[in-house]
């Protein structure tokens, strides 16, 4: 058991005898009033998302899980293939079970899979990937009194903010918890 102030963003918590992966949480303290964890939870049985709050002083019981290494192998359709580093076995995750980590899928990098009875519960990508920039605005020269970041498309397809000096062909890495921009790569 935890309190809820310890819960975190990817944690797998039992609610009602149900599993729910934590996908966002806030610590929310009112002027008047007991302090309150907001959280946005996704429930593993069926994929659901729904808002939940806690008290402060509530107890929360985590999930203790299983993990191993896995590599991603193969994209078939709505599934996702992944192999086990050490059996060889391949593991099949569904589109809505991968929910952001499409944008993390490398065949080179090594990912956490952690399982609950044998049953995948969560996928933890490497902290941080690198990425091509192929598209991003035309910095103003010049306009650097301010610290704007702009918009910048990656080789994965995803949108992130990136300061005014990164082009299109330019490396950089990304953050993959919050998919935030960490720095450029000169190689």
């Amino acid at each position: 058991m935890i309190n809820a102030t310890q819960i975190r963003k990817g944690i797998i918590i039992l609610l009602n005898d149900r599993l729910y992966r934590v996908e966002d949480m806030e610590h929310i303290t009112p002027g008047k009033g007991q302090a309150v964890v907001q959280t946005k939870i996704r429930d593993l049985n069926d994929m659901t998302i729904r808002n939940y709050r806690f008290r402060s002083n509530e107890k929360v019981e985590r999930v203790v899980m299983d993990s191993k290494g896995v590599s991603f192998s193969y994209q078939d359709g709505d599934q996702y293939i992944f192999m086990d580093n050490e059996t060889y076995d391949q593991i099949s995750l569904s589109k809505e079970f991968m929910g952001d980590n499409v944008y993390y899928l490398d065949e080179e990098a090594t990912y956490i899979l952690e399982s609950y009875k044998g049953q995948p519960m969560n996928l933890t990508p490497p902290l941080t990937m690198e990425f091509e920039v192929v598209e991003a605005e035309k910095s103003i020269k010049g306009a650097t009194v301010q610290a704007s970041y702009k918009p910048a498309k990656l080789s994965n397809g995803m949108e992130i903010m990136v300061p005014p000096f990164i082009e299109a062909g330019n490396i950089i890495k990304v953050d993959t918890r919050d998919g935030s921009y960490i720095e450029r790569i000169s190689k």
